[in-house]
Order: C-alpha cells, then sequence, then structure tokens
C-alpha cells in the first residue's frame, strides 16, 4: 500500500475524507469536478484540497468559495502548477496533509522500534582485511555465511566445503571513530589470507524503510498498524470535543496495541550501535 492510500484509510476511519477525485477543468485559481456534488454554497470553504498525483503534486490549498451550479472549489493562493485532468486530489474536513503525515510518521518511528525485517547482503572478502562496514540498515547480524565466488558449487569450493559459517565468536560487532559500524573478523582465530577474494552472506535484520513521499510503500505487514495507530492519534484531539470522538479513540487505540503483538519481531544476533 502507498503511503497515500494509508493516509486515505486513516481519514475515511475519521470520517474525515470528504472526496477522492479528478479534475474535469482547472486553472490556477479554481478546480471543477463532476463529483464536487454539495447543496449549499460555500459548503466547503475552509476545507483543505491536496493533490497527491498528476499536474501539480503536492500542492496543498485552503478552499475559500464553493459553486453548486458548475461544480467548482475556488483558492485565494493560487496554483504554482496549475492541476490538470489527470490530476487526483483529496478534500479533507478537520486535518490538513501535515498532520496526517504527523500521525503517520509518529506511528512508523513506533513500528520501527518493534518490526524487523529479513536482510541479506553480499560482502567480499579481502586478504590482510579485517575489518568490514556493516551493509547499510542492518540492525541486527546473526550469521555471516561463506558461499562460492563464481557459482553454486559448494563440494568443489574448497575453503567453503571446509567452513561454511563463521561462528559467531569469530567476529564482533562494533563503532569506528567517523560513526559508522564495522564487523571485525577476530585474527586470532581467523586468518584472511586464506579468504581472499571469497564472497560471504551477511544475514541478519534490518528496520523498515517507509519514505515520507506520497508513492513511499508501507511493508504489508505494518499497514493496519500504522493506519489504526495514525486515527487514534488523531481522534485523541478531539475527545473532549464530542462523545463520538472518544468511542473512536477508544477503538483505534485498542487495535493498535493488538497489532503490537501481530507485527513484533524478536532480534536476532548481534546489534548493530
Amino acid at each position: 500500500m502507498d503511503r497515500i492510500d494509508v493516509i486515505k484509510s486513516i481519514a475515511r476511519n475519521l470520517r474525515d475524507l470528504i472526496i477522492d477525485s479528478v479534475p474535469a477543468s482547472a486553472c490556477a485559481s479554481f478546480v471543477d469536478a463532476a463529483d464536487l456534488v454539495q447543496p449549499v454554497s460555500g459548503q466547503l470553504r475552509g476545507n483543505t484540497f491536496y493533490i497527491y498525483s498528476g499536474g501539480g503534486l503536492t500542492q496543498e490549498r485552503t478552499v475559500a468559495t464553493f459553486t453548486p451550479a458548475n461544480n467548482r472549489v475556488g483558492f485565494d493562493y493560487p496554483f504554482t502548477t496549475v492541476p490538470s485532468t489527470n490530476s487526483k486530489f483529496l478534500i479533507l474536513d478537520r486535518w490538513d496533509k501535515k498532520e496526517y503525515d504527523n500521525a503517520v510518521d509518529q506511528m512508523v518511528r513506533q513500528a520501527q522500534m518493534r518490526y524487523l525485517e529479513p536482510m541479506v547482503a553480499t560482502m567480499t572478502l579481502v586478504a590482510t582485511q579485517y575489518e568490514y562496514t556493516v551493509p547499510s540498515g542492518m540492525k541486527f547480524i546473526h550469521s555471516i555465511v561463506m558461499v562460492p565466488s563464481g557459482d553454486s558449487d559448494y563440494p568443489n569450493d574448497e575453503e567453503v566445503n571446509t567452513q561454511v559459517v563463521f561462528p559467531p565468536r569469530y567476529w564482533s560487532v562494533g563503532a569506528n571513530p567517523l560513526g559508522s559500524y564495522l564487523i571485525m573478523f577476530k585474527s586470532g582465530m581467523v586468518d584472511m589470507d586464506n579468504y581472499d577474494n571469497e564472497r560471504t552472506r551477511v544475514m541478519g535484520q534490518a528496520q523498515p524503510s517507509v519514505g515520507t513521499t506520497d508513492a513511499s510503500v508501507v511493508p504489508s505487514d505494518l499497514e493496519q498498524y500504522i493506519i489504526d495507530g495514525a486515527s487514534m492519534l488523531l481522534s485523541s484531539q478531539m475527545v473532549d470535543e464530542d462523545s463520538r470522538w472518544k468511542t473512536r479513540f477508544y477503538l483505534y487505540r485498542d487495535n493498535t496495541r493488538a497489532n503490537e503483538e501481530f507485527i513484533f519481531r524478536h532480534r536476532r544476533g548481534k546489534p548493530v550501535g
């Protein structure tokens, strides 16, 4: 699921999504859309208009006017890039796009504390070199396994055939002065001259990568956790306004807690950092 689809799901949970549509026509100061069927002039005034795809991508404006006769929303502040008929937009009621992003980002950070994805990286050993940079993104390392350099013929690769896995006592993980982290083989246990140009697989776990653009993909295992958690965070802002918001808050809080157990992954191996 893309990040924007996560945000739309949250908005539907909170009944905040007024419309998800495309323009029939547009200029710098207004947009017409057939789906903008509202009975009262000015009814959408003050709502957030956000373009998430196509021409005018990522631009956000506050609706200043609405004209039912031609299904037109107008804006006091013109678009820098005029939307086109291939644009896709949302109109949101209570929260703007930045507030949704903030709630999603908070839940992503929570998820990264609980959820780890399997990660495998390849590393080539060098004679006399005993320190290697930890593969980017890896947070735990549980195995370093030798593999044939040119093919998958394990029995006929002498080094691989005699020692497939470097035992954990042969290596450690530590920081260097520049702030990065290193896999450090212990010279008293490993003679790296014997493994020059041999390839290894470094196997471990990494935190999920969830970008900040609307097209960033949210891992499927985390979708419901982030949707429910962000719905909880936003509805918590409204609990003093109406008892129905308190009910929603407790609903999504309980769902989030239930999902925490589902997404939790046990840490395996030596920590990086």
